[in-house]
Order: structure tokens, then C-alpha cells, then sequence
């Protein structure tokens, strides 16, 4: 499993280098972060995204501190949205989706962004990063959880 969600977030990521690096930045990829939701997926994606993103942040403009700090974001995110997934709360997946967002928001966004590059202020290096996780992980990432549960589809990827 982290094999194969690895190679797809650091193609995926390379392969869309003109939104996913940037103030501005959808990074599509990180719709693969909500699957470490469901339980029987968790550490195997935990472990794909942070080597993913390890990979595909070799490659990005912001050099080794974006390798560093988009490494730690992703990890830190998909271990919240685990977390959520077996808490089995009510919205949880919403609450999980949201919360690995804002977490990758501080890091990205006001931490690398603004603390090592200043690319704008921090308030706006946060908030550009927000809108494009929020599409990435809420939006895109909650439809790919959604389906997989829905179809059973997660038997025959992990079973």
C-alpha cells in the first residue's frame, strides 16, 4: 500500500509541478492524505504520502526546506486524518479532511512561504495554501474516501 500511494502522490505531484508548488498551489495530490481515514488504509498511507511528498519536494523551487517542511506537513496531516477515522466521531471525516488542511496550511503556507521565503504576508501565505488543501484534501479527498467506502473497493485493495 505505501508503495504504491508513494509512487502515485510523487509522480502525480511532479507531473502537476505548475499547481502544486507556489503561493498558490492545488496540490491534487494531497487528496491521497484523506484515505489514511479509513482505518484498514491509515499507516499505509501515512507512510506513502510523507515518502511521496519526500520525492516529489526533491524537485520542487523551495528547495530543501520544502523537503523538509512539506514532508513533516504531509505526515503530521494524514496521522490527524487516522486519527479521525478510528475515533469514529460524527463528521469526522469532514473534521479530518479540515484539520489535516489547516495543518498543512501553518506549515507550508505561514512556515515555509512566510518564515523562510516571505513570499507575502502570513496571513495570505496560510490562506493560499488553505484554499488549495481545501479543494485537494475536503473536496477531492473526501469523493475518493466516500467512493472507495462505497463500493467496497477498499477489500480489494488492501484484502
Amino acid at each position: 500500500m505505501a508503495a504504491m500511494v508513494a509512487s502515485l502522490y510523487a509522480v502525480g505531484t511532479v507531473a502537476l509541478t505548475p499547481i502544486a508548488y507556489g503561493l498558490v498551489q492545488v496540490r491534487l495530490t494531497d487528496a491521497l492524505i484523506a484515505l489514511s481515514f479509513i482505518p484498514e488504509m491509515g499507516w499505509g498511507v501515512i507512510l506513502g504520502v510523507t515518502l511521496g511528498n519526500l520525492v516529489a519536494d526533491a524537485f520542487s523551487p523551495y528547495g530543501f526546506p520544502d523537503l523538509i517542511l512539506g514532508t513533516v506537513a504531509n505526515f503530521l496531516a494524514s496521522c490527524i486524518c487516522m486519527k479521525f477515522g478510528r475515533a469514529k466521531v460524527r463528521h469526522g471525516l469532514l473534521l479530518g479532511t479540515l484539520s489535516a488542511s489547516v495543518v498543512i496550511a501553518l506549515i507550508v503556507g505561514a512556515g515555509l512561504l512566510y518564515g523562510v521565503y516571505r513570499v507575502a504576508s502570513p496571513g495570505v501565505c496560510f490562506l493560499a495554501v488553505l484554499v488549495g488543501e481545501l479543494i485537494s484534501v475536503v473536496l477531492v479527498g473526501s469523493m475518493l474516501v466516500k467512493a472507495l467506502l462505497r463500493t467496497k473497493a477498499i477489500e480489494r485493495l488492501v484484502g
